[in-house]
């Protein structure tokens, strides 16, 4: 899988950075298959944006978030793109 990270109007920290990619390759657990993630983050008002665009051949998923704690969003992020990634994968199956 190809991580793609992008920090808009921002520059994040390398930590941050370190932690959003590890949270993404979670992802790979649920579906081998991944060719592409991108973790797009800006900060507007005090609040964080997590956009993370996830590709597989022949789909693509996507999942934003908004919250005032950065690792909160990614968690929440990552979490919702989990719960696209398993219905997928169980209508996939279910065929």
């Amino acid at each position: 899988m190809v991580i793609e990270f992008t920090a808009r109007h921002y520059n994040a920290p390398d930590t941050v950075r370190n932690y959003a990619e590890n949270e993404v390759k979670r992802l790979e657990k649920y579906n081998d298959r991944i060719t592409q993630c991108q973790i797009i983050l800006s900060h507007e008002h005090n609040d964080h944006i997590v956009e993370l665009n996830l590709s597989i051949p022949g789909q693509k998923f996507n999942s934003k978030v908004t919250s005032e704690n950065l690792t909160k969003a990614v968690d929440i992020a990552v979490d919702k793109m989990v719960v696209r990634l398993k219905k997928f994968m169980d209508k996939r199956n279910a065929h």
